[in-house]
């Protein structure tokens, strides 16, 4: 047994130390100590978006949303529905944690979880949070985390509606109630998704001889969340919680040129959680929770024969299938000078696959002990964590932080932390027609990330500039060397992320205006290149104008020009697009939303896939101008 499990037993067995009586009052953040903790005393680079902003903003998907934060980079392959990646701070998607309610919904096949089905209308509340946290939630964590928490029940009988239409003939109805009294509350939400959307193939001048097969691309969704917690007295409370969601896109075969037989592609993905959460104050300086949960991850895909008749082989051209089976022990203690924070998490990784994979499943167990101290004007945030892997060497993390209150406006802070990431099983064991593609000899990716930031925060106006370099050790890297065919993926000696990020919010008379603007250069040692997919300068701005009942707002949100390969042959160049919105208030149950995306119509891409210097290669459309209309009742 190592050392730092030894400790980790010891002070869960010494209630002794517990001295004081600091409750959690006010909670307001949750996600970055693993323990609630007021916004103002997080020393990480933290958003929280709560529902009143992501109803007033009346957009379609979560990737849309994530968009508009600071230090955020989205690409994907198309429109709704269709993959997309997100970048924390010039880290990969793969780099991202992404939890809901606590657990993780992610698979470990892509390394990736699929935001763009997770339903806007069921979620309550997002807290994001910039750098490496692997040290409080082990591996995947080196850009960040993303905690996405859905509807909870309250006092009360409180059922709603919502309905949108737009663009692409896109349909919303969501409908849930949140209800509950004084021992018990629950949420229960539905929501479906249709739309026609557009075609998101676009291959290259030179190939096009099958561009007549070119067509829409369908897509469907059904979501529902489920949220039952029952308070049993003051000590003891239970929560379940389940999340479904189901999507169903029919899209164009992207190898047409090679192989005009095969038209259109249809795919499956599927999401479930469902945990319980036991949770018991053993003291007044005590608390100490237990959950158990499972999720699982599923995409599968067909292919539409041409051979005289139109019909769908019967066969799954792809399927996988991700199994995560989660466990955490978690203590909050407060002593007389700050609190602790003591954790096990366990983690079982199971894949069943089409592909051919050399191991189909890992094992980890994880040990933490973090303490947090708010005296005065002085904020401290540490953690260390030891992680025992199935598949590789034990790694440890950790993370040190220290803020200081100058007065009631400014406050400055600087952290290091340290965070690693387990390769996924298709960068370990993936094939394409028997040929290897995977790399089972990968190393795990390792980082470490020094930031510094100064904020200014008053009544109407707050800013922060947030300063951080990010070096990965073992950057897990590959190249598309033509048309759906890629290099075999290999680790490079490191990688390095240097950036500076100012985000401001400012209210002046009826006017708001907010944005941030990130500054940003990646290398990749190996080459001197710049890492896929990071553009130098990224950013948005939104002004808003209220008035009586009414807000109307400009959104601007704008990228410099980036490679989409590991060479820098293929280059995307910068867009920035415009888009108008309106709220108006009937009354405190009625509202409406109507937006007017991409005024201009600007033509832009976000991905590109193949080699551009032979012509092998196709880029991925994104949405024109259109309308989207949301009307939302509170009953």
């Amino acid at each position: 047994m190592s050392a730092l499990k030894n400790a980790l037993l010891i002070l869960l067995v010494i209630p002794q130390i517990v001295l004081a009586d600091l409750r959690l009052d006010n909670i307001e953040v949750s996600t970055p100590l693993r323990a609630h903790e007021k916004e103002k005393n997080i020393i990480a680079d933290t958003t929280v978006i709560t529902s009143d902003e992501i109803e007033r903003a009346g957009l379609s998907s979560l990737p849309q949303l994530l968009q508009q934060q600071p230090g955020i980079e989205v690409s994907n392959s198309g429109g709704p529905g269709k993959v997309s990646s997100i970048n924390i701070r010039g880290t990969k998607s793969t780099h991202s944690l992404i939890l809901l309610d606590g657990m993780r919904v992610g698979s470990s096949t892509s390394g990736m979880t699929a935001i763009e089905n997770i339903p806007l209308s069921q979620i309550e509340r997002i807290e994001i949070v910039r750098g490496p946290a692997s040290s409080l939630y082990g591996q995947d964590a080196i850009g960040g985390v993303i905690q996405i928490f859905t509807n909870k029940g309250k006092k009360g009988f409180h059922p709603y509606i919502s309905a949108g239409y737009g663009r692409y003939k896109t349909k919303e109805v969501a409908v849930g109630v949140a209800s509950g009294n004084e021992s018990t509350s629950f949420a229960l939400n539905l929501s479906g998704i249709n739309t026609d959307a557009f075609s998101a193939f676009v291959p290259d001048d030179t190939k096009a001889s099958n561009t007549q097969n070119i067509d829409k691309d369908h897509y469907r969704n059904r979501s529902v969340t489920s949220n039952l917690s029952y308070q049993f007295n003051e000590q003891a409370k239970i929560d379940f919680q389940y999340f479904l969601t189901t999507g169903k896109n029919m899209f164009d075969n992207r190898f047409a040129n090679s192989d005009p037989t095969y038209i259109d592609y249809r795919d499956k993905t599927k999401q479930e959680a469902y945990a319980t959460k036991i949770t018991g104050r053993i003291s007044n300086h005590w608390e100490s929770s237990l959950k158990i949960g499972k999720s699982t991850d599923l995409y599968s895909a067909q292919q539409k024969y041409d051979n005289g008749a139109w019909v769908w082989v019967d066969n799954e051209v792809d399927r996988y299938k991700t199994t995560e089976y989660q466990l955490s022990w978690q203590n909050n203690i407060d002593l007389e000078y700050g609190s602790i924070v003591l954790l096990y998490d366990f983690l079982k990784e199971k894949i069943d696959t089409t592909d051919t994979y050399d191991k189909n499943q890992r094992k980890n167990h994880g040990f933490v002990v973090g303490y947090n101290l708010q005296h005065k004007k002085h904020t401290f945030q540490t953690s260390l964590r030891e992680d025992l892997n199935s598949q590789y060497d034990n790694e440890i993390t950790g993370s040190i932080g220290y803020a200081y209150q100058i007065n009631p406006q400014w406050r400055i802070s600087s952290s290091f932390g340290t965070a690693f990431v387990a390769p996924s099983f298709n960068y370990l064991y993936s094939t394409v027609d028997q040929a290897a593609l995977g790399n089972p000899n990968l190393n795990p990716e390792k980082s470490q990330n020094i930031e510094a930031s100064l904020r200014y925060t008053d009544d109407s106006t707050s800013i922060s500039f947030t300063a951080y370099q990010n070096t990965i050790k073992d950057y897990i890297i590959y190249e598309y060397v033509a048309l759906g065919r890629r290099e075999n993926t290999h680790n490079i000696d490191k990688a390095k992320i240097q950036g500076l990020t100012l985000a401001a919010d400012h209210f002046f008379n009826n006017f708001q205006i907010k944005g941030s603007v990130t500054t940003e250069s990646t290398e990749n040692n190996e080459s001197g290149n710049d890492l896929p997919r990071t553009a130098n300068l990224y950013g948005n701005v939104n002004l808003n104008y209220y008035v009586n009942d009414w807000i109307f707002g400009v959104e601007q949100i704008g990228s410099g020009s980036r490679y989409d390969d590991k060479s820098n042959n293929n280059k995307i160049e910068g867009y920035m697009i415009t888009n108008l919105i309106t709220n108006y208030e009937f009354n405190e149950k009625f509202s409406i939303n109507v937006r007017l995306d991409n005024l201009l119509d600007k033509e832009y891409a976000l991905t590109y896939e193949g080699s551009q210097a032979s012509n092998t290669g196709y880029i991925y459309q994104t949405p024109g101008r259109g309308l989207y209309t949301n009307l939302h009742y509170n009953f």
